[in-house]
């Protein structure tokens, strides 16, 4: 097996996705197929879900707003009810 990295990993993955799965290289014919399905990944579970991405980019806005806390001011603010 060798591991394809880059510009030629996203290319063949595209002609997998968009179901291209024949392509023909100096006049032979190469058959893609998938082996093993991938796991879905942090930015597909955001992509997928409004309300985590949203709480993500506040969460982000947040640090760079220098709106940080402690491990043990998040306990006490769970604590207090707040959170």
């Amino acid at each position: 097996m060798k591991k394809l990295e880059g510009q030629m990993a996203v290319v063949l993955k595209e002609f997998i996705q968009n179901g291209d799965t024949v392509i023909e290289i100096d006049g032979k014919k190469y058959y893609l197929s998938l082996i093993e399905k991938p796991e879905t990944t942090v930015a597909d579970d955001v992509e997928a879900d409004p309300e985590l991405k949203q709480k993500l980019l506040q969460a982000k806005k947040d640090i760079l707003d220098g709106k940080t806390y402690t491990t043990d001011e998040v306990i006490e603010m769970i604590d207090q009810g707040e959170v």
